[in-house]
């Protein structure tokens, strides 16, 4: 795979440095575009129109210093070269800003580790981008997460958590991670662990958690740890979930699915006892107490149409639909009509005994 090229800029007024820097691109086969400012005036103007990848600048130019360049340059890895002993100026531009310094020495050995100190400055560059994408992310998502060390102490929130836990980010940072979560049994309803059904077919193990108020919730929880290059570990992080609509939809439809039970029940009864009459009436036998048989079906009825209208309550609550009402009807009648019509066929047919 190809190297990426970077463009570089170089401020350096002795012009023995500025051809050995070209010889070590050149000697090296750097991938660099590099660009050569010879004064402090000259960097300005380069930087007002250009964009580079790493500045690498003398401390001392004949018009100003390496702290007059890095005033005008902004997120760009920033190299500081230093007479020797000067070790306090790079301090100095260390904390103005600077990525990194190197020391200049008579016979320019400095030049050896100008490429590794580049390479690691723009390699820092692309880490640090990556860990704003990644804080940015984790600070918008609607998740909240929270990070504590191995000793279980909160060592970051993000803006989910505050709002969803009712803590300031510096009342819960360095506190115990315990304290979002509730004993063996709080009670009889809030079990320290339980199982809901995200979806068909697919479980998942809840928690319930504890907010600053003490109020006590339901959450979805998943915990990874953390580690470092060395592979060693070095935090967890956690990622919680409130629940509470998904666990009331859920208990409203286990009640849901109870009532239709007990209405097919109801109807398979009313089925059997339907049919049980008329195959007395194809036997050719009569029912002598159709008066009660037809009362116990209306009893039965009356109990399915409670159901059903209990269940319509709850479906059409709400929702704006119209709203189907049960109508009367007159069980005896409709059944003196299915045995008279039946007792006819009767007549005609030979008994079945």
């Amino acid at each position: 795979m190809e190297k990426a090229r970077h463009r570089i800029l170089l401020v350096e007024d002795d012009k023995v440095d500025q051809a050995a820097f070209e010889r070590l691109v050149q000697a090296e086969e750097l991938q660099y575009d590099y660009v050569i400012a010879g004064s402090l005036a000259q960097a300005r103007s380069i930087l007002g129109s250009e964009q580079f990848d790493a500045v690498i600048c003398d401390y001392m130019l004949g018009d100003g210093t390496a702290f007059d360049v890095l005033e005008v340059v902004k997120n760009v890895p920033f190299i500081v070269i230093t007479g020797t002993g000067s070790e306090e100026i790079a301090v100095k531009a260390w904390r103005a800003g600077a990525y990194d310094y190197l020391v200049k020495d008579i016979e320019r050995r400095y030049l050896k580790a100008l490429p590794i100190t580049v390479e690691n400055a723009l390699r820092h560059k692309d880490m640090e981008k990556k860990l704003r994408l990644l804080s940015g992310a984790i600070m918008s998502t609607d998740d909240s997460v929270h990070i504590t060390d191995l000793q279980g102490k909160i060592i970051f929130v993000n803006r989910a958590f505050c709002e969803t836990y009712g803590y300031k980010k510096e009342e819960i940072l360095g506190k115990d991670g315990s304290l979002l979560w509730i004993g063996t049994h709080e009670n009889i309803h809030t079990r320290s662990v339980f199982q809901t059904q995200i979806m068909p077919g697919t479980w998942t193990v809840g928690f319930y958690h504890r907010r600053k108020d003490g109020s006590i919730f339901p959450v979805s929880l998943s915990r990874s740890i953390i580690k470092d290059a060395g592979g060693n570990k070095v935090a967890v992080v956690s990622t919680a979930r409130d629940i509470t609509e998904h666990i009331l939809v859920e208990d409203e439809l286990r009640r849901v699915n109870r009532k239709l039970e007990q209405q097919n029940q109801l109807q398979s009864r009313l089925a059997i006892m339907v049919a049980a009459a008329l195959k007395k009436l194809l036997a050719g036998e009569s029912i002598d107490n159709t008066r009660q048989f037809s009362s116990d079906i209306c009893a039965r009825l009356d109990q399915a149409r409670k159901i059903v209208a209990d269940f319509l309550d709850i479906t059409q609550a709400g929702a704006g639909q119209t709203k189907l009402e049960p109508t009367e009807s007159d069980l005896q009648v409709v059944i003196s009509e299915v045995v008279q019509a039946l007792s006819q066929q009767a007549v005609k047919q030979p008994a079945i005994r």
